[in-house]
């Protein structure tokens, strides 16, 4: 019988996600929404009535949408800067919203 060694784990990068600085204006928000949204991507989680609407505030809408382009065009740091208004972050921030 042979002996089966044991696969190594494969190594895997930390989990970032795209979130807005926190001195980004709401109008600099919205325009982030407004141009994900041009792009393609489905915004109707964070239209009323969607999974991700509530809390209903430029800032989380702006948080999903955001990330959602950020990790559906290949997880690239340079997808995540939006006019120099959002940051990467290694901590998830759908555990932080507060409803």
């Amino acid at each position: 019988m042979q002996s089966s060694r044991p696969t190594p784990p494969s190594p895997t990068k930390s989990k970032k996600w795209c979130v807005p600085k926190a001195d980004a204006t709401d109008k600099a928000l919205q325009a982030n929404i407004d141009y994900v949204c041009s792009q393609g991507m489905d915004c109707k989680p964070i239209q009323a009535g969607g999974a991700c609407f509530s809390p209903n505030n430029i800032r989380s809408h702006a948080s999903y949408i955001m990330n959602s382009y950020y990790q559906s065009h290949g997880s690239n740091d340079f997808n995540c800067d939006f006019s120099q208004t959002a940051v990467l972050t290694t901590s998830d921030p759908s555990k932080s919203i507060k409803l």
